[in-house]
């Protein structure tokens, strides 16, 4: 028989659990978080249609507003590069929260610039937003929400495209430029206030006691794959292993694709999109009720992109669509030239606009570059790289069309065309290689 402790031994005290009241309001669901953290992708679709129904209003010389168009798409290039250093230091969510005061200076800037140098400065920094907010953005609704549709950063820039163009109709360029400043600040508050960062990140830093709280308030239970280890360094490291084959292989193989992407056009047809309408041979209704109508039916594409899960069958539909588009705009304006008189041309005007509804339609797809594969090292950098190819088909646009006139939308057509045939011989050609390694490697060992 056990020995029973006499009354005057000390009796061992019962541990004390402190429970604290979380310090959020729990009525905000994790659909709410999920649209509040997808707000800078509204503010990055307006800053790439900005130009697209206010460039004709802008004080400065042509030569200039090519340049003011195209400097977005070079600004997102360099955001895409510092991006990821960013979320190694700041966390996706710190990201994003930092990447709104670069859009706010740009924003206001290009309001108050009296010189030509601080209007291209504004936009440069608005492009940086754009290129960073795609990246780290992108990584935090893939983390937290991964499941949830509604999730898609495509989706809520194309509503920004759509917001921008319907507003830069009806105001000039500065009471629009004035409006983004607006929603850039209201945005920075309510992603600052309500948006928890990624668990994953916080766990990554030994902040336990964070994160715990970021998955109470996000609602899950099993921390996400992490974005970031917090000893990588990726920049340095793929820069060293650049010359091994599985490195340089993919990565040239996604540059590839991407660059095919915006030779395209999406970014041009976005930047010049009232100027876009009327090259393509549309002649009735207005051009900029044309051009809302058309950044409706982008919304609609981004909706259609959103349900399919396969990566690599959303580009290569993308595609299809600008060859077919192209491909309608080239032979009505061929048609047009050789058989039509003025009377048929315009009786059959409605053709170019529909292979216009196709073609911004498909284009929405490349508004947020697509990755046909996963986990590709230099990501970042592949990305940078697709936004400065972008920076030269929107600055050579016009030129382009100068000298090919709508030949030019057979020029999208053949790239698209190309693209299709990257995206089908090189990484479906990479997803047979991986299946039988990871079939080999999940083998019990004997």
């Amino acid at each position: 028989m056990e020995n029973q402790p006499g009354p005057s031994a000390p009796s061992k005290p019962e541990p004390t659990v402190v429970i604290q009241k979380p310090l959020y309001n729990s009525s905000i669901s994790p659909g709410i978080l999920a649209i509040l953290s997808l707000l800078p992708c509204i503010l990055s679709g307006a800053i790439l249609g900005f130009t697209g129904v206010t460039l004709s209003e802008l004080p400065i010389s042509y030569s200039n507003k090519t340049w003011f168009a195209s400097l977005a798409a070079l600004g997102a290039a360099g955001g895409c590069l510092v991006c990821h250093s960013m979320i190694n230091a700041f966390g996706p969510r710190g990201t994003t929260v930092l990447s709104h005061v670069v859009g706010i200076i740009g924003w206001i800037l290009t309001i108050s610039s009296l010189t030509t140098v601080n209007f291209l400065i504004g936009r440069f920094l608005t492009g940086c937003f754009v290129g960073i907010t795609s990246i780290s953005v992108s990584a935090y609704c893939t983390e937290c929400f991964p499941k949830r549709l509604s999730a898609r950063p495509v989706v809520y820039t194309a509503l920004g495209v759509l917001s921008v163009y319907f507003v830069g109709s009806l105001l000039n360029y500065r009471q629009t430029a004035l409006l983004a400043v607006v929603g850039t600040a209201v945005s920075f508050v309510l992603v600052r206030t309500y948006v928890p960062e990624s668990p994953a990140w916080l766990e990554s830093r030994g902040r336990m006691g964070d994160a715990e709280y970021s998955k109470l308030k996000l609602k899950i239970t099993e921390t996400p794959a992490a974005v970031a280890d917090s000893n990588d360094q990726p920049g340095l490291n793929f820069v060293r292993n650049l010359r091994q084959p599985n490195v340089y292989k993919p990565f040239m193989a996604l540059c590839l694709h991407l660059t095919l992407q915006q030779l395209s056009g999406p970014l041009a047809v976005l930047s010049y999109a009232v100027d876009v309408v009327g090259d393509s041979g549309v002649r009735i209704l207005n051009s900029y009720f044309i051009v809302i109508v058309l950044s409706a039916f982008m919304v609609m594409g981004a909706l259609i992109s959103t349900a399919m899960d396969h990566r690599e069958s959303t580009t290569i539909l993308s595609s299809t669509g600008i060859l077919i588009s192209g491909a309608v705009i080239g032979s009505y304006n061929l048609i047009r030239r050789l058989v039509l008189n003025r009377f048929g041309a315009q009786l059959l005007s409605f053709v170019p606009l529909l292979g216009m509804l196709l073609l911004v339609t498909s284009c929405c797809v490349a508004l947020v570059p697509t990755l046909p594969t996963n986990n590709t090292k230099g990501e970042h950098v592949a990305l940078g790289f697709s936004y400065l190819v972008g920076f030269a088909v929107v600055k050579c646009y016009p030129y382009a069309h100068a000298y090919l006139g709508w030949w030019i939308f057979v020029f999208f057509a053949f790239m698209a065309a190309l693209n299709i045939i990257t995206n089908v011989l090189l990484f479906s050609e990479q997803k047979k290689k991986v299946q039988p390694t990871a079939d080999i490697d999940t083998r019990p060992s004997v």
